[in-house]
């Protein structure tokens, strides 16, 4: 999924184009992560999904954090 972040193996990508892969990447944990409990009722995947509602920008901000650290 975030293979395009960089190109040729430097941040020559986009900024818009890294946020979007950041942002998919913690969507796609996101969605792995609802209702993974087996078997949850209704109500739990309402709470999941307010949880992933209020931390997929954290989230997609470690992603980023994450992939830039030490690359200078």
């Amino acid at each position: 999924m975030l293979d395009n972040y960089f190109k040729n193996g430097i941040a020559n990508t986009d900024k818009k184009t890294q946020r979007l892969l950041a942002v998919q990447a913690a969507l796609e944990i996101a969605k792995h992560s609802v209702g993974s409990a087996g078997g949850a009722e209704h109500s739990r995947v309402d709470q999941d999904l307010d949880s992933v509602a209020e931390k997929v920008e954290a989230l997609a901000n470690a992603i980023q954090t994450a992939l830039t650290k030490n690359i200078d």
